[in-house]
């Protein structure tokens, strides 16, 4: 079974349709798409991990509702919009800030947020993040996975690391020592 990654998807959260600039006329027509292209791709054997900003906005009842619609065993990565009731929903693993682990023989470190480097990055740990929405750049070794990036679905790591190969960012060391001028040729 291949394992899916995605992350903000503001279920509930008005503001994002405008903020992200998402195809969806409302916030109703945007949580059933997301619903709808999460269930067209996830079965009840998969594992998900959603690297944070699963919902705001939502009542307790809806978010429960929702929640149970969405097929798979559910993994939190705790993001910054991810409130006590996000976190006290009944996902398969107890909600974490970040998770190192090992899924079809790659290693990962998950996290909401980008790191400018991470365990295991020289020994190729492969970092996946959301938070921002596909405002930076990946690197050789790192992807954002949100929903913004990946059309407003949940990702395999089959095709994390097909985009890596085919999109070769800078390396991270690049990234870590480059000077003002640099950062901004790397970012083009």
């Amino acid at each position: 079974m291949p394992v899916y990654v995605t992350a903000d998807l503001h279920l509930g959260h008005p503001q994002i349709l405008d903020h992200c600039a998402r195809p969806f006329r409302s916030i109703e027509e945007h949580d059933r798409g997301l619903v709808d292209r999460w269930n067209n791709r996830i079965t009840d054997a998969d594992d998900i991990f959603v690297l944070g900003d699963f919902a705001l906005g939502l009542s307790a009842r809806e978010l429960r509702r929702v929640f149970s619609e969405l097929r798979g065993r559910k993994h939190l990565i705790v993001g910054n919009h991810d409130g006590p009731k996000v976190t006290g929903l009944p996902w398969a693993s107890p909600p974490r800030e970040i998770l190192r682990v090992t899924l079809e023989r790659q290693q990962l470190f998950l996290s909401h947020y980008p790191a400018r480097s991470w365990p295991g990055m020289h020994a190729g740990t492969l970092h996946l993040y959301g938070h921002v929405h596909g405002a930076i750049q990946d690197t050789r070794h790192s992807c954002d996975v949100g929903v913004d990036r990946w059309n407003y679905r949940p990702v395999t790591l089959r095709e994390i690391r097909e985009h890596l190969a085919s999109n070769a960012g800078p390396l991270e060391e690049e990234i870590a020592t480059a000077d003002e001028r640099t950062l901004r040729r790397l970012a083009a």
